[in-house]
């Protein structure tokens, strides 16, 4: 995984976390999957009381966390990331991971879990390919 982020998590209309992926690094505590989805889908909350579409970004001290809801079908997807990372390189990422998502789901929300399972593998197949750092043939080449 892209070593900027953190965590990848997808809720659904009701807030529950239907997807979670993690970069775990050592040393750095796992998250606390309810409260960090509670805390999200509360401020996503709060920003519509004012007004607002969505919260998109919040910075913490050591981590940002970027959001982008589908008004579709009301899915939030976030990413954890790096406080280092570059907003406009993490949001292009999280696009891409919500098209695709989109673009899987379509039509197969209400379907029975097995099927629901089986199109999960496969976004997580097409997620790897936008997640995964590209690695440096020619530079491990020289190396060996």
């Amino acid at each position: 995984m892209i070593k900027e982020i953190l965590c990848l998590y997808i809720l659904d209309d009701k807030g529950t976390p239907i997807f979670i992926r993690e970069n775990y690094i050592q040393g750095s505590g796992e998250a606390n999957h309810a409260l960090l989805s509670d805390f999200v889908t509360a401020l996503q909350s709060f920003a519509q009381e004012f007004g607002e579409d969505e919260t998109r970004v919040i910075e913490l001290s050591d981590a940002k966390i970027l959001s982008s809801k589908d008004n579709l079908i009301n899915y939030l997807f976030i990413l954890k990331c790096d406080i280092n990372s570059k907003n406009k390189k993490m949001f292009g990422i999280l696009k891409k991971i919500k098209n695709i998502f989109i673009e899987k789901f379509t039509g197969h929300l209400a379907s029975s879990e097995d099927i629901k399972r089986k199109i999960m593998l496969s976004f997580e197949g097409a997620l790897n390919e936008v997640i995964t750092e590209p690695t440096d043939i020619a530079g491990f080449l020289k190396s060996i």
